[in-house]
C-alpha cells in the first residue's frame, strides 16, 4: 500500500492518494486499485485541480491503476482518468504533485 499527499504546484494541500497492489507480494506490483480522498478541514484554493479529483473519491467504480512504461496509468473501469510520473499526477492536462507518505506513516 502506497500513501500520497496531493498538492498544487504552488504547494496548496489538496488530500491523499492511496494505492494498493493487486498482488502486495510482489517486489514491483503492476497493477492495482486507488482511491482518493480530499482535504475536509479547509476548503482547497485550486477549484479546478478539485473538480478534477473530487469523481476520483467514489466508491461506487472501480478506479484501478496499471503501470505501462514509463508511468502509471489511472483508470475508472476502462477509461484512462490520468496518470503518474516520478512525482506527478497529471489529471487532464493539470499537473499535481505528489509528496510519498508511505515511508513517514
Amino acid at each position: 500500500m502506497h500513501y500520497f499527499s496531493i498538492h498544487t504546484q504552488a504547494g496548496g494541500h489538496l488530500g491523499f492518494l492511496i494505492m494498493t497492489a493487486d498482488d502486495e507480494s510482489a517486489e514491483r506490483p503492476q497493477s492495482g486499485g486507488f482511491v482518493v480522498k480530499l482535504q475536509s478541514e479547509e476548503a482547497p484554493q485550486d477549484k479546478e485541480a478539485v473538480a478534477l479529483l473530487r469523481p476520483l473519491q467514489s466508491l461506487e467504480a472501480a478506479l484501478l491503476w496499471r503501470v505501462e512504461k514509463d508511468r502509471v496509468t489511472l483508470y475508472d473501469g476502462d477509461t484512462p482518468v490520468g496518470s503518474i510520473r516520478n512525482e506527478y499526477l497529471t489529471l487532464q492536462g493539470k499537473v499535481l504533485l505528489l509528496n510519498d507518505l508511505t515511508g513517514i506513516m
